[in-house]
């Protein structure tokens, strides 16, 4: 998988994670069932997508380092 493609699936599924995190809080205001699983899920999407999103990010940081050092 290339880097585009990875950032856009990433973006993705952050979206389907925020989305289903309101999706639950506004079941929960209407009371309507299964409100806390919905909200639940995405909490905990978000929670993990962004723990691998942080990593992506940190092995950017040291290729970066790695690649200034050389010119220095």
């Amino acid at each position: 998988m290339t880097k585009k493609q990875t950032d856009k699936l990433m973006n993705v599924l952050l979206g389907i994670a925020s989305f289903s995190i309101l999706l639950g809080a506004l079941f929960k205001l209407q009371h309507y069932p299964n409100g806390n699983q919905i909200l639940y899920f995405g909490f905990m999407a978000s929670f993990v997508l962004s723990g691998i999103e942080i990593s992506r990010l940190k092995k950017i940081i040291k290729i970066l380092e790695r690649d200034t050092e050389k010119y220095q």
